[in-house]
């Protein structure tokens, strides 16, 4: 099939990179021109592992175009994946902005023509976007013409650092419909890969929900593992060994994933989806002091993270990696990112070490920090007192020490052993 991919982001760039492996020739469209230009040359708008190398086969094969012109996506495919941003404010309210621009636009491309089209969106929205505005906002500007399209949710399950093996390995696929003009078969045909993986059709509004039950169940998880432990290293508990018996229990303690001691939970859908359910919250009188503990559970240890940093001796302070996980450049909400930012308006002297970062995008979208990124490893081990170490990297941080150095394993999942005069610790 031929699909329009509205939006190259993460969401975006995952789809396409997958969809075109499984041989449907696919659009993108940006309204950035930088972003369509690095698709139109097999490279991905992100960092993702496998993302680059389906791209640039896909493109070898003629399966990806990619343009700023929304009119020649449209009418060149019979399907569209919006995927466009829809961030959250501090309390939570969903900017539907960016979803709505795009809704509009393929509307009035697609008001004179006489080609049914499906439109599937993939963003994270509100329960009831679908039915309250975006199926409106087509009747608006078609007509009686909107019956010719059918309308889907598909909420995306995807884990940075793991999207291409969550695409094809998914528990389930979920997928909102209406059913008096249901786009099942288009749905199955382009999502039905895989004969192992159930595609649970519902409606928008349910659809729309469990994405967001998804992520306040993991922030949950992050928020209680953070917590509980903390407790146990304050009574003096052995924080590790606790952790591994709890995770014995697979019957009634489910998954380990999410549930594991280490930094506040960050990035582009935890907090912002958390927040959301809190202002879903208040806008239907629903009172969730739970969640809202969740939210104040992870903004105490943030402060915890900080509070360990600042009680070692020096000023010179090194971040390695500020991504807010491993195999990413994406740094929103990182718990480093913050760090940073507490640790500059505390007075120390701060620089940054990541050769996953974009820096194009961050002299956009986060130039402050610009400032405090240096490329030269060597000389930073050199420099810091202290090294806060969020990669896995750690051979090469340890070859250019000399001397003592306090180094904060950030990844407590793994355990290292070094020689005297380096003091290795653990938050736990």
């Amino acid at each position: 099939m031929n699909i329009a991919v509205f939006g190259l982001g993460y969401v975006g760039m995952v789809n396409i990179a997958c969809l075109s492996s499984l041989g449907h020739t696919v659009y993108g469209c940006d309204i950035k021109p930088h972003k369509v230009d690095l698709l139109n040359v097999g490279k991905a708008t992100i960092l993702e592992p496998q993302v680059d190398d389906l791209l640039s086969d896909g493109l070898a094969k003629g399966r990806i175009l990619a343009s700023t012109d929304a009119q020649w996506c449209v009418e060149n495919t019979a399907m569209a994946l919006v995927c466009v941003g829809t961030p959250s404010n501090a309390e939570g309210e969903v900017n539907l902005n960016y979803i709505m621009n795009t809704v509009v636009e393929i509307a009035q491309i697609l008001k004179n023509s006489t080609p049914s089209y499906t439109l599937v969106v993939r963003s994270t929205i509100p329960p009831g976007t679908i039915e309250g505005h975006v199926i409106p906002a087509f009747k608006r500007v078609m007509g009686e013409a909107v019956e010719r399209l059918k309308f889907a949710f598909l909420p995306e399950f995807l884990r940075e650092g793991d999207a291409v093996k969550d695409f094809f390995e998914c528990a389930r696929i979920v997928a909102g419909v209406d059913p008096a003009n249901s786009a099942q078969p288009e749905l199955t045909d382009v999502f039905g890969f895989n004969e192992k993986i159930p595609i649970r059709f519902t409606d928008f509004r349910t659809a729309e929900f469990v994405k967001y039950v998804d992520n306040a169940y993991h922030a949950t998880k992050v928020a209680f593992a953070n917590e509980v432990y903390a407790v146990g290293s304050a009574m003096g508990v052995n924080v590790k060994t606790a952790h591994e018996i709890f995770l014995m229990d697979d019957i009634l303690n489910i998954s380990e994933r999410y549930l594991r001691p280490g930094m506040p939970f960050g990035g582009s859908c935890l907090p912002k989806d958390t927040r959301a359910m809190l202002h879903f919250g208040k806008q239907f009188d629903v009172d969730l002091p739970f969640f809202n503990g969740v939210v104040e559970s992870n903004k105490a240890h943030q402060k915890r993270l900080f509070d360990h940093v600042v009680r070692y001796d020096g000023v010179n302070i090194l971040i390695y990696g500020l991504t807010f996980k491993q195999n990413t450049d994406d740094i929103r909400e990182s718990p480093f990112l913050f760090l940073l930012k507490d640790l500059v308006a505390s007075g120390k002297d701060v620089k940054v070490y990541d050769e996953n970062l974009n820096l194009t995008s961050l002299r956009i979208e986060f130039p402050e920090i610009v400032q405090h990124i240096e490329s030269d490893l060597a000389a930073l081990v050199q420099w810091a007192d202290i090294i806060i170490m969020n990669k896995k990297n750690f051979k090469a941080v340890l070859q250019h020490i000399e001397g003592k150095k306090s180094v904060l394993n950030c990844l407590n999942n793994d355990v290292y052993h070094y020689g005297a005069g380096h003091l290795v610790d653990n938050l736990f």
